[in-house]
């Protein structure tokens, strides 16, 4: 017999319609006793919806789950039901510092219990097959939806209402029959950061065309220690944008470079992201500015000064 602990994190799985259909969280999720050779618990760990979470409450999330992969030896994996609009960065924070061999397996719905074609059930089972699997013990932390399942670092919410939800950035998903055999074990995975100590004063900033930098300059301002610049294509932005990043790295904060595009990865090819990354920019590789801003947050809750947090940054990029 499997045990597979379900920690319930709130979100559209387990949310309620009021009398105009609007949904909201509090509802708890419904579990059943498990299936086959798998027994199943459940932990509540947040009531609400994934958009009202902070950072600490994120950080509570995996702390939750590390100390139930640390306290009980009889648990084959961890499931964590989490609304969607934020999974892919609580995920990936569970990422940064998950040590245990156990599968933590994140999983959620895009379509509330009440609704006729609810997705929730076939998504939960579908992570609770996968945790109780011995064989995707020692990959990270995975991400199980619409049939689909990839590994946290590259998971990205691609459609706002569709029951496939999620892509993976690098497009490498397999199916949840197939995992095993199409997604490898991350060999080189960054080793896991010791704590979560979350800088809120990280801001995500998009550029588009024409863009100017006021308003990283307004987040300067108003005390950003780290910014993301959700660049063009490959990493790029216009020049106003450069200029306001050379600013605010020569102010002492960490600017770190994604793209808008939802797959692949940056790098300063161009003229302009050559400038960003002259003038101090970080490159954040193959991660999506949802992570970028985890991993920001989290190397700057590390360390008192930019310089040591930047140092950490491109170390763990580098691997």
């Amino acid at each position: 017999m499997s045990n597979v602990l379900v920690l319930d994190a709130g979100g559209t799985i387990s949310s309620r319609a009021d009398a105009r259909g609007v949904l909201s969280g509090g509802q708890g999720l419904a579990l059943g006793a498990g299936a086959g050779d798998t027994r199943l618990s459940l932990q509540q760990v947040h009531a609400g919806l994934s958009d009202e979470l902070s950072l600490a409450d994120a950080a509570a999330i995996v702390r939750a789950a590390q100390a139930a992969a640390d306290g009980a030896d009889d648990l084959a994996g961890i499931v964590v039901a989490h609304g969607t609009d934020t999974m892919e960065e609580t995920a990936f924070l569970a990422d940064l510092v998950w040590t245990s061999p156990l599968p933590l397996v994140f999983t959620g719905a895009q379509r509330a219990p009440a609704h006729p074609a609810f997705d929730g059930t076939k998504n939960l089972a579908d992570a609770v097959a996968l945790a109780a699997n011995p064989a995707a013990r020692d990959r990270g932390v995975l991400l199980a939806f619409g049939g689909r399942v990839m590994p946290a670092r590259h998971a990205v919410k691609a459609h706002t209402s569709d029951l496939t939800g999620f892509a993976d950035r690098q497009g490498e998903a397999g199916s949840s029959g197939d995992i095993l055999a199409r997604l490898p074990r991350l060999q080189d995975r960054p080793a896991a950061l010791s704590d979560l100590r979350m800088d809120p004063t990280v801001e995500i900033l998009a550029a588009s065309l024409g863009s100017g930098g006021g308003l990283i300059d307004a987040a300067v301002a108003q005390g950003a220690r780290g910014i993301v610049i959700q660049a063009l294509g490959r990493g790029n932005a216009s020049p106003p944008v450069v200029a306001a990043v050379g600013r605010a790295y020569a102010a002492g904060v960490v600017a770190l470079v994604a793209s808008r595009c939802p797959f692949g990865r940056v790098a300063p090819d161009y003229a302009s992201g050559a400038r960003m990354a002259d003038a101090g920019a970080i490159f954040s590789a193959d991660l999506g500015a949802s992570q970028a801003r985890i991993l920001l947050s989290a190397m700057l809750g590390l360390e008192t000064s930019g310089d040591a947090a930047a140092a950490r940054l491109r170390a763990w990029l580098a691997v």
